[in-house]
């Protein structure tokens, strides 16, 4: 998985702005690639974070369409526009207007269904299966003998329990940092 690296405030120029359309392509590739399944996807909290930057940026998407559709207007308007094959740039950007209407439309669906997707999902979350818990149980109870398994109730984790070790030290020069999410809305 790729470093997020924040885009700039704003591009500075055509060039930086359809860099940005191009990064927006690749992330979702390299989410599509993500979610089939583990290790990238494994906690009902990443699906629900997933689903609600999908729905912010399905929202954004809603606002460069319309700029992109305002800006095209106002070229015409100051007389800056033309057209290759000299078609009438009215009937052009007519059409134009219209089909970016209907995509802000379903990108307005899109945002609303995905904000009820996530919201279905906010109290769900993971636990170990019937069969998982059964098997610890099985292998916890063969494992014991008489005397530890009164002893295991008063101290119920083995010694050999990751948190009963000492962890080593951690480098100054590499420290990943984990992001935990949470099933709570953000404003």
């Amino acid at each position: 998985m790729s470093d997020y690296t924040p885009a700039p405030a704003a591009a500075g120029n055509d060039d930086e702005t359809v860099q940005l359309a191009a990064n927006l392509y690749e992330h979702v590739r390299q989410l599509n690639y993500a979610t089939a399944g583990p290790p990238s996807l494994t906690q009902p909290s990443t699906a629900y974070a997933i689903l609600g930057n999908l729905s912010a940026a399905t929202y954004g998407l809603n606002q460069a369409l319309d700029q992109v559709n305002r800006f095209f207007l106002r070229e015409l308007q100051a007389g800056r526009l033309g057209h290759d094959h000299g078609e009438d740039l009215t009937d052009v950007l007519s059409r134009h207007g219209q089909a970016l209407a209907d995509a802000r439309h379903h990108t307005q669906a899109l945002c609303t269904a995905l904000n009820e997707a996530h919201a279905a999902i906010n109290a769900v979350h993971s636990r170990p299966s019937q069969r998982e818990s059964a098997f610890t149980t099985q292998r916890w109870a063969s494992d014991q003998d008489a005397g530890v398994a009164a002893a295991a109730e008063d101290f119920p984790r083995p010694i050999s329990d990751f948190t009963f070790i000492e962890r080593p030290p951690t480098s100054e020069q590499h420290s990943p940092i984990r992001f935990r999410h949470t099933n709570t809305p953000e404003a």
